[in-house]
């Protein structure tokens, strides 16, 4: 119970920063244009995965990438719009739910919180990447947390629960967070965000 609340706090936290963001500066219609464009190629290789384990998650080819980039290039409130959209398209197209604050940790926050990977800025390489390892960290940590409360019986007996969530989501997702770290550190950002400009 008190977790449940725990994480329905944090959630409020996440939505208000994101609802600050928004109000802050609107969307443009070339920007939702964008994140429409990036949501449905985030979402695309989210199911194309290399591994996929039997309670759900897996190996993807670099998912998270195009909401990193998003957030890298156009800042949270459209990194953050992203991974709301993607976190309802796996939901709703292939979402595996038991419960509604799994709901929130698995698809809705797990994605959002993706969009603050530009949060320490964009013009230097060291603040992306470092703001996008805390941005896929966070990422890893509710769905860590997820596993602890509503998959601890899948752990086997005998094993510690948080140990085992640590395990599963680790080799999944924590593997594909260093792939994806690595391909945003030889991507030329730069000019990327050159062109987006334009």
């Amino acid at each position: 119970m008190i977790i449940n609340s725990l994480i329905v706090a944090f959630t409020i936290i996440v939505f208000i920063f994101y609802i600050r963001e928004l109000q802050n500066k609107r969307l443009k219609t070339r920007e939702l244009v964008i994140i429409g464009v990036m949501s449905a190629a985030s979402f695309i290789l989210h199911t194309i995965q290399f591994i996929k384990y039997p309670q759900g998650g897996g190996i993807t080819l670099l998912s998270m990438l195009p909401i990193l980039l998003l957030s890298i290039i156009y800042g949270a409130r459209v990194g953050m719009t992203s991974g709301l959209i993607v976190g309802i398209l796996e939901l709703l197209i292939g979402g595996f739910v038991v419960h509604p604050v799994q709901i929130l940790l698995d698809y809705i926050l797990s994605n959002m919180v993706l969009g603050l990977s530009g949060i320490f800025g964009s013009d230097k390489k060291y603040k992306y990447i470092l703001g996008s390892g805390l941005a896929m960290f966070l990422s890893l940590v509710t769905c860590i947390i997820s596993g602890v409360v509503f998959f601890g019986n899948f752990a086997p007996k005998g094993m510690n629960v948080l140990l085992y969530s640590i395990i599963y989501n680790g080799s999944s997702m924590g593997v594909e967070s260093v792939i994806t770290l690595i391909v945003l550190f030889l991507l030329p950002i730069n000019k990327i965000k050159r062109i987006a400009n334009k």
